[in-house]
């Protein structure tokens, strides 16, 4: 496990780098890996970066694509150290290891330990070969690459056997994802063959670079009989030789093949193609085949892309009894024969060529599996075991009193520096590089309604007209954002072109619940006037809203809306008709263990129990506050230990019955914390949560798991989150908000008398 390394992140998603042979180098690997990168890339999406630390066999290397950004010339050592070296300095979460033997310089390859043991990153590793009862030097050689990896990927289940007998590698450590294969359409091979000039044959292929371990000499033998039964049949062999094989004895195999082919007198039935084929192309030929032949010697293989490709495109599939053809054909997804034997493979043959119902059946079997093989599929696998390595990096434990707690006159006075510094004459803007606004992100309808009610609030407890004037240019903003049936866009562009044609249901929520603290707590008449206009325009998109945060919201604005209108029976209505949507969330999906309203604790949890403390005390409902508290309750079982909140991360979450993630955890959570705690307090008038409260936040004053402050007192900037080890060094607006709104909550909670946002709301 990779611990104390500082990340430089600029967004939210994961960055990876993806190690190994890379197109347009020509093997099964470099298309392997090219695929991972690719996929993975389409699957984080935009907020992530990926990119490739490509292995070269030659000195000038290769013509590689942009996502290529550094090389590493095999059988130089010292080139493994400056990888390392790189990677580490490029912002990187996380590296994905593509290991085969031979790629590596070396004996076995070790010189891929040298970048390995300089890494300061985590490491998932694919296992491309894994050999049974190895020689000591191919055993040593991949146990040290599994010790320095924090998770290890098969492509068959029984690599994980053989890695646990004769490695020692414990199962836990190993993870099964198959071999992705292209999304191709289940279609009829007559379709395709006309590309090939294959039209009115019967088809047999083998896909691959050529080497003497392929055994297709024993597939020539099996034609004769094959010819005489269906003289319209063909074998192609796609592919060129394999580099190694080419460079030590030419083309002596493909010629040895041809001898074969006139010995038997078949020279006519076989097709070979010498060449590497396009991923295009080789779909297209796959797709055009009656059966696929895999008539490999070695029985120990256990991955092989064109055996997966096959099926997952639907095809009938005669294999040798290797390692995963077992695995992949076990069910009648094709048909086993034993090497070496031509007759078997012969008979195997004809019997799918003289039974079309038997042919079609294993192409729908075949196809049908192959289905959860596909790229997407298989790259959201590998996204969600690196969301479960990061989450699992743990940091040293730290001793709870070392970090002594801090009292409620010592917490930091309110600023607005750093609000103004992210703050432009249009609203608030969404990222900072450091503590430097960063333009190109633009702004959000979701920052500016939480700037709003943070400033509003700042304002009521200081007086200082500086927070009167940023709360005028977030209520300016909001009113651009919003459309003419009352709902909100929510992105912005630097240059004011709008990102989306509306903005989702947290955006409305969000955008409610600033409005309507703004309506309750705003002496300024124009602004409250603005708002209560805004928000009633808003009222027909917010009872159709059902996200479970975005009816927490709902809650929030409307009860605040009622503290000043407290005889507005609809508002009264729609808060009620929200909470009960939300315990009905919670009726869904609480159980014995569970008592939440979702499979998961996502973010900002607390502003779901919170909300119907909330909509209890606006209606004397009983039901919510019994709900709010039991599920505030476990929600603080699932953050609180020893003194300190450990928050779920934004990492992988914490899905019911799955693991927890630690990291990176988020400002609004400790945020919806405070204000929970806080609400419960003036419900129940129980000191415990007002301890609680001072707990969550001193969470963004250092008293949490790294020890370390999010809050900067100079500027009253806050850090994106807590990272392995280490705070983000980037501190946007969501952050900045979010800390100043539980510091003002808190604030509030300490001074009773100030308690405008406690005031009771008497039932409609």
């Amino acid at each position: 496990m990779k611990t104390g390394y500082s990340s430089l992140r600029l967004s939210s998603g994961i960055n990876v780098t993806v190690v190994g042979n890379y197109i347009p180098r020509q093997c099964g690997l470099a298309t392997f890996t090219t695929d991972v990168a690719h996929w993975v890339t389409e699957e984080l999406g935009p907020g992530s970066d990926v990119f490739v630390v490509a292995m070269n066999d030659t000195p000038e290397g290769y013509e590689y694509p942009p996502e290529v950004r550094f090389e590493v010339t095999a059988d130089n050592p010292r080139d493994y150290h400056r990888a390392a070296d790189f990677i580490n300095l490029s912002g990187v979460d996380i590296v994905c290891l593509q290991h085969e033997f031979g790629i590596f310089g070396g004996p076995r390859g070790f010189y891929i330990t040298n970048l390995l043991r300089d890494l300061a990153k985590p490491v998932v590793t694919t296992l491309h070969t894994v050999l049974p009862d190895p020689e000591s030097d191919r055993h040593e050689a991949l146990a040290q690459v599994a010790e320095l990896s924090d998770a290890l990927v098969v492509m068959s289940r029984k690599s994980i056997d053989l890695l646990e007998h004769y490695y020692g590698i414990s199962p836990e450590k190993v993870h099964f994802i198959h071999h992705g294969v292209p999304d191709m359409p289940f279609a009829d091979p007559g379709i395709f063959k006309v590309n090939w000039g294959l039209q009115d044959k019967k088809v047999l292929l083998t896909f691959g670079l050529l080497h003497p371990r392929k055994g297709i000499e024993y597939m020539i033998e099996a034609l004769p009989p094959l010819v005489e039964r269906f003289p319209d049949i063909v074998y192609v062999v796609l592919g060129a030789t394999h580099p190694p094989e080419k460079e030590r004895n030419g083309e002596r195999y493909r010629f040895s093949l041809k001898r074969r082919a006139r010995e038997f007198g078949v020279e006519d039935h076989v097709i070979f193609y010498d060449r590497f084929v396009s991923i295009k192309e080789l779909t297209e030929f796959l797709a055009s085949c009656d059966v696929y032949i895999t008539p490999y010697l070695d029985m120990n293989q256990i991955a092989s892309g064109t055996l997966a490709y096959a099926l997952g495109l639907g095809k009938p599939i005669v294999s040798t009894p290797y390692f995963y053809a077992q695995e992949l054909l076990e069910g009648g997804r094709g048909i086993l024969v034993p090497p070496r034997d031509p007759d078997s493979m012969a008979e195997a043959i004809g019997s799918l060529l003289s039974d079309d119902s038997r042919l079609e059946h294993m192409r729908h079997e075949a196809y049908s599996y192959g289905r959860q093989m596909i790229w997407k599929e298989v790259a959201r696998e590998y996204v969600k075991l690196f969301q479960s390595v990061l989450a699992g990096s743990e940091p040293v434990p730290v001793p709870v009193a070392s970090c002594p707690p801090i009292s409620f006159r010592d917490l930091p006075k309110p600023k607005l520096d750093y609000f103004s510094r992210l703050t432009d004459k249009t609203g608030i803007i969404r990222k900072s590089a450091f503590d430097i606004p960063d333009r190109a992100s633009g702004y959000s309808t979701d920052d500016n309604s939480m700037a709003l009610a943070a400033t509003v609030m700042y304002h009521l407890q200081t007086g200082d007209s500086r927070s009167l004037d940023l709360a005028r240019i977030y209520l300016g903003f909001l009113k651009y954002m919003q459309l003419p049936d009352g709902r909100f866009r929510n992105y912005l562009s630097y240059k004011l072109t709008f990102q989306d044609e509306v903005g989702g249901e947290e955006c409305q929520g969000r955008a409610l619940a600033g409005l309507g603290l703004t309506i309750a707590l705003e002496p300024d008449e124009a602004m409250a006037s603005i708002s209560k206009s805004m928000f009633e325009s808003a009222l027909a998109c917010a009872a159709t809203l059902s996200y479970a945060r975005s009816l927490a919201y709902v809650i929030r604005g409307c009860y605040h809306y009622l503290s000043r209108f407290q005889g507005a029976g609809h508002v009264t209505k729609l808060l009620d008709g929200a909470a009960s949507k939300l315990l009905g969330h919670y009726r869904n999906n609480a159980e014995s263990g569970w008592r939440w309203f979702e499979p998961c604790l996502y973010y900002g949890n607390g502003m779901l129990s919170r909300a119907l403390l909330l909509a209890f005390r606006a209606t004397g409902n009983p039901e919510y506050r019994d709900v709010g508290l039991e599920s505030l309750d476990f929600l603080t079982e699932q953050s609180y230990r020893d003194g300190i909140f450990d928050l779920v991360g934004d990492l992988g979450w914490y899905p019911k019955g799955g693991n927890r993630a630690r990291f990176e955890q988020l400002p609004i959570e400790a945020c919806s914390l405070v204000e929970a705690y806080v609400d419960t307090y003036l419900v129940e008038r129980d000191d415990r949560y007002l301890e609680l409260a001072r707990a969550a936040l001193e969470w963004f004053l250092g008293r949490n798991v790294v020890r370390q402050p999010l809050y900067d007192f100079a500027s009253g900037g806050c850090s994106d989150g807590l990272l392995l080890n280490e705070v983000d060094p980037n501190r946007g607006a969501s952050a900045t908000i979010h800390f100043l709104l539980a510091l003002l909550r808190m604030t509030f909670a300490v001074h009773p008398e100030s308690e405008v946002l406690g005031q009771d709301v008497p039932s409609a």
